[in-house]
C-alpha cells in the first residue's frame, strides 16, 4: 500500500476525510469536507461509522463433525461490525473506545471552544483511528511559511496506543508535523484502555490550548531569528542522531549515514520551503530539515509505517529532541 489509510473492503471507500479549506492532503485521497459540516457528516465521510464488537476466543480441539471448542480464558477478539475484520486480541478488561467516540469528542469538547474538525480517519484496517481540529494558523516567519496548530485525538483497537489528546502543528509548505508543548505543562493527555474514556477529564488540558499555541508561535519566531551556520548544523545533526557525547567510532558512522547527510542537504536548500526568508540558514530551517526527513524520507518498510513512527513512535521522539536542540542554540 502506497499510503497509510484504510480502504474499506466492502465499499471501497478510503477511510479518511479532510476539510478542503485546510488544503489537500499529501496522498490526495479521502472525502473533501466543507466548512460547517456536521459531526454526523464527518463520521460517515471518514468511514468511522462502524462499531468495534468483541467475542470470546475459541479454538477447535477436534476435527470430528461435532467440532468441540474450548475457550481461552480472559481473551477477547475485537472485530469490525461492518467487514467482520479482526482488529486485535485483548483481555476481557480492555475498555474499548469506538471510532464514533473520537468524532463525538469534538462535539462534546472541542466544538464548545470554537474548534472545527480538520481531518479524521483510520489506518491498519481500523486498528488505529484519529481526528484533528484546528486551534489556529500563523505565518511567524513569512507569509509563504504558514503553520497550523491542531488538536489531535487518537486511539487503537489493538492495544498498540493509549487514548491520547495531543497538540500538534503542521507546516503547510511541506506537511511536516511537530508536537506543540508548553514549559511546565503536559504536552498530551493519555488514558490507558484500563479506564473508560471520559471527555470531561480532558477539560483542564483543553483549557491551555490558546496559551500553548501562542507560546509555540513565539518559539518559532525566536528560531527563525537564530542564525545557524553549516558547521553548527553538522554538530546539531550529529547530536540528534548519535547523542550528546558519541564515541569517535559512532560519530564517524553517523556522519557517513544516509539520514545525517540528507538532513544537511535539506538544510542547505533541498528542503521544501528551505530558502524562504526566516528559514534559510536559521535554527528554524534546521528544525524543518529534521522534520521533513522524519516525516517523508526516513527509512521505513512502507509509507504507512513511516507515518505511524513519525506520529506516535520513535521518530516522534526524534522530532521533539530536534526542537529542544534547536531551541538551545
Amino acid at each position: 500500500m502506497s499510503h497509510e489509510l484504510t480502504i474499506n473492503e466492502i465499499t471501497g471507500q478510503v477511510e479518511f476525510a479532510y476539510r478542503t479549506s485546510d488544503g489537500l492532503p499529501w496522498h490526495g485521497l479521502g472525502q473533501p469536507m466543507q466548512d460547517g459540516a456536521s459531526i454526523d457528516e464527518w463520521r460517515v465521510a471518514a468511514g468511522m461509522d462502524w462499531r468495534i464488537q468483541r467475542s470470546k476466543v475459541r479454538y477447535a480441539v477436534s476435527r470430528d463433525a461435532g467440532h468441540e471448542f474450548l475457550e481461552i480464558p480472559d481473551q477477547h477478539v475485537l472485530f469490525r461490525s461492518d467487514t467482520k475484520g479482526a482488529l486485535g486480541l485483548v483481555s476481557e478488561r480492555y475498555k474499548v473506545v469506538q471510532p464514533g467516540q473520537i468524532i463525538e469528542f469534538f462535539r462534546d469538547i472541542a466544538k464548545a471552544g470554537g474548534l472545527e474538525l480538520s481531518a479524521a480517519g483510520t489506518i491498519y484496517g481500523g486498528k488505529r483511528f484519529w481526528a484533528t481540529a484546528k486551534i489556529g494558523e500563523a505565518s511567524p516567519t513569512s507569509v509563504a511559511d504558514k503553520i497550523g496548530g491542531f488538536l489531535l485525538i487518537s486511539t487503537s483497537a489493538d492495544g498498540s496506543l493509549a487514548t491520547e489528546v495531543r497538540r500538534t502543528t503542521v507546516r503547510v509548505v511541506c506537511r511536516n508535523t511537530l508536537a506543540m508543548a508548553m514549559v511546565d505543562a503536559a504536552s498530551s493527555f493519555k488514558l490507558t484502555h484500563k479506564s473508560e474514556f471520559d471527555p470531561d477529564s480532558v477539560k483542564e488540558f483543553m483549557g491551555l490550548n490558546t496559551a500553548a499555541w501562542d507560546a509555540f508561535k513565539h518559539q518559532i519566531v525566536r528560531l527563525a531569528n537564530k542564525p545557524v551556520h553549516l558547521d553548527e548544523a553538522e554538530e546539531l545533526t550529529l547530536r540528534l542522531l548519535a547523542g550528546d557525547y558519541p564515541t569517535p567510532d559512532l560519530a564517524v558512522k553517523t556522519q557517513t549515514s544516509l539520514g545525517y547527510n540528507k538532513i544537511l542537504d535539506l538544510f542547505k536548500g533541498e528542503g521544501r520551503g528551505a530558502k524562504l526568508d526566516g528559514v534559510y540558514g536559521t535554527a528554524w530551517g534546521w528544525l524543518n530539515a529534521c522534520t521533513e526527513y522524519v516525516d517523508h524520507l526516513s527509512r521505513a518498510r512502507s509509507a504507512e509505517n513511516r507515518f505511524v513512527s513519525a506520529q506516535w513512535g520513535p521518530n516522534a521522539a526524534l522530532k521533539t529532541r530536534a526542537l529542544a536542540l534547536a531551541d538551545a542554540v
